[in-house]
């Protein structure tokens, strides 16, 4: 086998299937947080929003019929851009790793891409060592109108105070911002009346006051769950499905901020989900070139449905 191998049609489907097999392995947790919906086009409609009427009194015998209509606005998602990554194979070892749903180069290149999917459900980009609030998801902007035309940012009033708890004093996560960000959601029109689940992402400092929090507010609390919670793996505790990370993003005075969502109320719309191909590169030398990518956009469907949660980092 030279360096040039040549890749035929086997190849192709070999190494298009292994992508989808390790997709389903290394699925992000954040896939099972929101709703998905196959998307297709330029845009497309995520919700169709029916404001609150208050109702009105008639006048006995009156013959005018009431005319009390609700605000109506529109929610979109946008067709995005393209999350991808690629590398040209000059080894023969290499090529045997394309062919091999089991080797680092295939779980590489769907990682790369899956993380990609991540940071567009969350509304987050990588700016250097750090990350920042970017695009749409659970963070970002949602486009809105009669056309895709709006960005809306999450209203300032769905942020809660660093200090919530202790005023004046900079705290990281406690019963009282915890209890703040849930008792808001529930309080919003759209209620909680269903089963809705509620999620939200820490990192490992909250994590940390999450099981001291756990271990002074309840004493009767599953065992085996705040083990779970110990060990940094998904759980529920506390009311809400805690998953941990290292990409949120901080705020502009370095807080931390910690998203807090319902299931329902974040659409994920799929044009393509991760799809790997490979090809000679006719323009390299005909190297061997192989390819993964996926178009993935999110966003709320109300902004009430989202709380921000500003923590302090020692």
């Amino acid at each position: 086998m030279s360096y040039r191998q040549i890749v035929e049609e086997h190849h192709k489907l070999t190494y298009s299937d292994n992508v989808k097999m390790v997709a389903q392995m290394v699925r992000n947790p954040l896939r099972d947080a929101v709703i998905w919906e196959p998307a297709s086009g330029e845009a497309v409609n995520m919700a169709d929003l029916i404001g609150k009427t208050e109702y009105q009194e008639g006048e006995d015998y009156s013959r005018t019929n009431p005319d009390n209509p609700p605000e109506n606005s529109r929610r979109w998602l946008v067709r995005p851009k393209v999350i991808e990554t690629g590398m040209y194979i000059t080894k023969e070892q290499k090529f045997d790793q394309a062919m091999d749903p089991t080797s680092r180069l295939v779980r590489n290149q769907v990682v790369t891409v899956e993380r990609g999917v991540y940071d567009r459900l969350l509304g987050i980009r990588k700016n250097g060592n750090d990350f920042v609030v970017s695009g749409g998801g659970i963070m970002g902007k949602v486009a809105e109108g009669k056309t895709p035309g709006t960005a809306s940012d999450l209203p300032a009033g769905n942020y809660l105070a660093v200090d919530v708890g202790d005023p004046g004093t900079p705290t990281g996560m406690n019963t009282t911002k915890l209890r703040g960000a849930t008792e808001a959601m529930e309080l919003e029109d759209f209620g909680l009346e269903t089963e809705d689940e509620i999620y939200s992402l820490i990192t490992p400092k909250q994590k940390t006051e999450l099981i001291n929090l756990a271990i002074e507010t309840g004493k009767n609390l599953n065992p085996f769950e705040v083990q779970n919670i110990r060990d940094g793996k998904p759980g529920k505790l506390l009311g809400v499905n805690w998953m941990f990370t290292n990409r949120l993003p901080k705020d502009s005075n370095g807080y931390r901020l910690i998203p807090v969502w319902s299931k329902e109320n974040i659409v994920a719309g799929a044009w393509q989900d991760v799809v790997g191909q490979m090809w000679n590169d006719g323009h390299a030398k005909n190297l061997p070139y192989i390819y993964a990518d996926a178009y993935v956009e999110a966003g709320r469907v109300e902004d009430g449905g989202v709380r921000i949660i500003r923590c302090a980092e020692s």
